[in-house]
């Protein structure tokens, strides 16, 4: 339904289109995240939207910290596992999923995969420099939360 990007610096808030520079506005959408090996999770996250590119930007940070929320009281062991967004689900779908879990072939129907995956978002570092000098991509940090004990 969308076309996704992740936001990796917990530090920088998205306030433009990373790709067309219009003003962005917000999106409280059921984000379908896979965590490795077998845990299929709908969270609801608020994220970045451009109406005019059909971008979500969602803050890997505020992601991870939800699904740490999440599994400590569950599964601690999966805390730290890969975890792929893979698209979105209908808000009537989750709300339901809520009051009573379902599997995922039960709601296939209300998942919509993403039109377009961006690579995670890069920023250049801040600073000076000349005319003819490209300023370098500032590292974005390590999870601080989403890591194994």
């Amino acid at each position: 339904m969308y076309n996704f990007i992740l936001n990796p610096y917990p530090d920088q808030r998205i306030s433009s289109c990373p790709l067309c520079r219009r003003r962005t506005g917000q999106r409280k959408i059921p984000l379908l995240i896979h965590v490795d090996p077998r845990y299929p999770i709908a969270l609801n996250c608020t994220c970045k939207y451009c109406i005019q590119c059909d971008l979500l930007v969602a803050h890997k940070h505020e992601i991870e910290h939800l699904l740490v929320r999440l599994f400590s009281q569950h599964s601690p062991e999966v805390i730290g596992n890969e975890y792929l967004i893979i698209g979105t689900v209908e808000k009537r779908a989750w709300r339901e999923g809520l009051q009573q879990p379902k599997a995922i072939t039960e709601i296939r129907s209300q998942i919509h995969d993403f039109k377009l995956v961006y690579s995670e978002m890069r920023i250049s570092r801040p600073g000076w420099y000349a005319p003819d000098q490209k300023p370098p991509v500032l590292d974005p940090p390590q999870s601080s939360e989403w890591v194994r004990y």
